[in-house]
């Protein structure tokens, strides 16, 4: 996994650290489960591009959370 503070991502003043994590197609229905009431996440993006291996990007509203939420992805 990788992150970036700077990113061609928008981010915002509530969510300004994004997390970019590497992941297998058919965890993206738990994942996505896991985070959509959740004030300190927000889903950006989705590059499903690769069939194998889709590129979610993560805005964390700390580095904490982006840290906790990679650790754990």
């Amino acid at each position: 996994m990788r992150y970036h503070d700077i990113t061609p991502i928008q981010s915002s003043t509530t969510h300004p650290h994004i997390s970019e994590i590497v992941m297998d197609p058919a965890k993206w229905s738990k994942f996505e489960r896991a985070f959509e009431d959740r004030a300190e996440v927000s889903i950006l993006r989705v590059d499903r591009q690769t069939p194998g291996a889709w590129i979610v990007h993560v805005g964390c509203a700390s580095k904490e959370v982006r840290d906790l939420l990679e650790s754990n992805w």
